[in-house]
């Protein structure tokens, strides 16, 4: 208790310098985390002496994400409330809809080692909608939306039996925007630049099956609202051709 104690006042101090925001909570999540530990496990599970690595810090601070030679990815848990369901969970709705999907859902594997669950994916580059430049994703808006809107539906559609017990009920039926959702569509597929085509939809374990007219609904006027409208114009095209 006494180390951990002291870990977390001094990156206190050092976070203390550090202005960005952002800047600041990735900083705090690796000086508090045994980075020593995991890059020795990374070391002896990939067989490589001097990797190279990228961190990042998962959603609400629940994991610390490392990357790999950009060849794979590794989710390490900070919060361990919940973080073994949230990774079988994960791991049961990626395989159960991947599938249906017409755009890649990256296979989790989970890996055992000294009382944790860590979660491991190959990497996929490309950028997010968010992190693209805004330019280059208006010029190709109908493009991306259509692939999108098709995602959204043939996901939304599907209705596997082996994840029916994650359901809200395990008799609810797919309709028109309800039915299986990842949840955040503008921070989690994965888009190859070059060719604007959307290479992977990634981070499954909040998935649910409910309304997901919700996601249509961005009130400021920002890229993420224009490119959702187009999204919606394209999936209600594709929800009236099949059920004319």
């Amino acid at each position: 208790m006494a180390q951990k104690s002291i870990r977390r006042f001094i990156t206190n101090i050092i976070c203390g310098f550090v202005y960005n925001k952002d800047g600041r909570k990735k900083l705090r999540v690796v000086l508090n985390s045994p980075m020593l530990e995991y890059i020795r496990f990374i070391r002896s599970d990939t067989g490589l002496r001097a990797p190279r690595l990228r961190t990042f810090v998962g959603y609400q601070a629940r994991s610390l994400i490392i990357g790999v030679n950009a060849r794979w990815v590794y989710k390490f848990p900070l919060r361990r409330d919940n973080y073994r369901e949230l990774a079988q969970r994960e791991q049961r709705i990626s395989n159960a809809l991947a599938p249906y999907s017409p755009i890649s859902i990256p296979g989790v594997e989970l890996i055992e080692y000294k009382n944790i669950l860590i979660r491991k994916y190959d990497y996929i580059s490309g950028a997010t909608l968010r992190s693209a430049p805004r330019d280059l994703i208006m010029a190709n808006l109908d493009k991306l939306a259509a692939q999108v809107a098709r995602f959204l539906y043939e996901v939304g559609r599907a209705d596997p039996d082996a994840i029916k017990d994650l359901k809200p009920r395990p008799d609810m039926r797919p309709a028109y925007m309800f039915g299986w959702c990842q949840g955040d569509v503008c921070d989690n597929f994965i888009i190859d630049i070059k060719t604007m085509t959307v290479r992977a939809f990634i981070d499954w374990e909040d998935a649910r099956f409910c309304d997901f007219s919700y996601m249509f609904n961005c009130e400021k006027r920002t890229p993420a609202r224009e490119f959702m409208n187009a999204v919606r114009v394209e999936y209600d095209r594709l929800w009236n051709k099949d059920t004319k």
